[in-house]
């Protein structure tokens, strides 16, 4: 499937020699979870992104990982993406909790789970697809279940990225604003399809997350209900009315859960 809907890749989704010129560096943003980060396990070639001041306990808990870091002044999450799109030019973001990418296209019985190299095969391919569609924003399905799994549209050329797990490659015009406090996927979406009206979505594939709105450290030490207020009053006042409050409450985590109605 990969061959068929991907030129330039062989079945696992890995570029020929030839297309390797734009490798997309895999990122994970941490902070403050030097020893409780998952996501290392879950692709191979992943960097750990932290401040200086944490270098030397992410060394000594994540034996073996490359780690970038940057300077304690990038405080939050939505800077701290900022930064590291602009450091790293062509990056693929995943959150430090991942616990691993999942087939969601599958028949029932048949395995799901991505083993690590296949997943950072599988994303150095959807970045080069987006690049050749001329798509900068890219990601994965932001659904687990099979029953939202469209085999007839698989990639989408429109919509929202997941914030655990997207990618922005060189020369987008994007940019995290720094006063969003746990939006941040909202934003860059939003931003995306003013600039450009087209991302590039793999929905064949998900990555699974623990739940971070309660997890100790990273975001959860700056998310609660009064940030996610002010949070979508001010996607509201930048982009209007196609943010809106989530109608249905069924399965909601806090009541300013938003949908986004981008008209193309």
């Amino acid at each position: 499937m990969l061959q068929k809907l991907q030129g330039g890749h062989d079945a696992r989704g890995r570029l020929s020699k030839s297309d390797r010129a734009m490798e997309v560096k895999v990122v994970i943003p941490s902070h403050r979870r030097w020893d409780r980060v998952l996501t290392t396990m879950a692709v191979d070639n992943a960097i750990l992104c932290v401040a200086e001041s944490q270098r030397s306990l992410y060394e000594k808990c994540n034996k073996g990982v490359e780690i970038v870091t940057h300077p304690d002044s990038v405080i939050g999450l939505a800077r701290k993406r900022d930064w590291i799109i602009k450091h790293f030019k062509n990056v693929f973001m995943l959150d430090d909790d991942v616990e691993g990418l999942s087939r969601i296209y599958v028949g029932k019985g048949e395995p799901t789970t991505v083993e690590p190299d296949e997943a950072y095969d599988i994303i150095q391919a959807t970045a080069h697809a987006a690049h050749e569609a001329g798509a900068y924003l890219f990601g994965f399905s932001s659904s687990p279940a099979p029953i939202s799994y469209d085999a007839f549209n698989p990639i989408r050329l429109s919509g929202y990225v997941t914030g655990c797990a997207h990618g922005v490659l060189e020369g987008s015009k994007l940019w995290y604003n720094p006063d969003i406090i746990c939006n941040e996927d909202y934003w860059i979406s939003l931003l995306n399809a003013h600039h450009h009206r087209l991302l590039w979505k793999d929905t064949r594939f998900y990555w699974k997350q623990k739940d971070t709105f309660v997890n100790r450290g990273g975001l959860a030490e700056f998310r609660n209900i009064d940030a996610e207020e002010k949070d979508f009053q001010l996607l509201q006042r930048v982009f209007g009315d196609v943010v809106e409050l989530r109608k249905s409450k069924q399965n909601t985590k806090h009541p300013f859960q938003k949908t986004l109605r981008i008209p193309f």
